[in-house]
């Protein structure tokens, strides 16, 4: 029986492991190349109607959350993965507003179809200070009709969904912030006035 020297076998663990690294960066500059996706098919749901409910788990975690728009507190949910740039510019500019007080009383939930692994190869979600999660299932996506990444959704107190679309800048992000906090039209006595028939939900 040929038994392999310790100093071996450790060298051989090391450049595969060496090896997995490489193929993660690879994956990750092609992404780059590639633009990162594409931000315009971004769906996104239907602004005035009702943002549905998620299931996903916590990174870090196993126990499955939900995700339920409204009661009381507006939102801003963002899909986006570690191996997107646009997304880890997204979540940097997320990170830094809310570090800042600029988000104040919203919920800003972070969304990833990436394995949880991946986020240590992104130092902008890896770093990143806010709750980010993985969905629990394909409904959640289909739901608000994710296509591609990024996609910002701005969800108002009573579960609204005010604005949707592929955002990355700073001034993005306070627009969609601002329109979290805006009253529901809905409910507004110019729009009773004009006379359209709102379904109660």
């Amino acid at each position: 029986m040929i038994q392999i020297p310790v100093y071996l076998a450790v060298a051989q663990w090391a450049l595969l492991a060496a090896l997995c690294g490489l193929v993660l960066v690879m994956f990750r500059q092609l992404g780059r190349l590639l633009g990162g996706g594409s931000p315009a098919a971004a769906a996104g749901p239907a602004t005035g109607g009702r943002a549905a409910r998620i299931a996903y788990i916590r990174s870090g975690e196993r126990a499955v959350r939900q995700f339920v728009p409204g009661a009381g507190q507006p939102a801003l949910v963002a899909f986006a993965d570690p191996t997107c740039p646009s997304c880890e510019d997204l979540v940097s500019v997320l990170d830094q507003a809310s570090r800042s007080g600029e988000l104040a009383g919203l919920r800003v939930l972070v969304l990833i179809s990436d394995p949880p692994g991946y986020l240590a190869i992104s130092a902008a979600f890896s770093s990143a200070g806010l709750e980010i999660g993985r969905p629990a299932g394909r409904d959640g996506l289909r739901s608000y009709r994710v296509t591609a990444t990024p996609l910002l959704v701005a969800i108002d107190a009573d579960g609204v969904v005010r604005a949707g679309g592929p955002v990355t800048r700073a001034v993005e992000v306070a627009a969609f912030a601002r329109a979290c906090l805006l009253p529901d039209p809905r409910t507004t006595p110019a729009v009773a006035a004009a006379g359209p028939e709102w379904e109660t939900v």
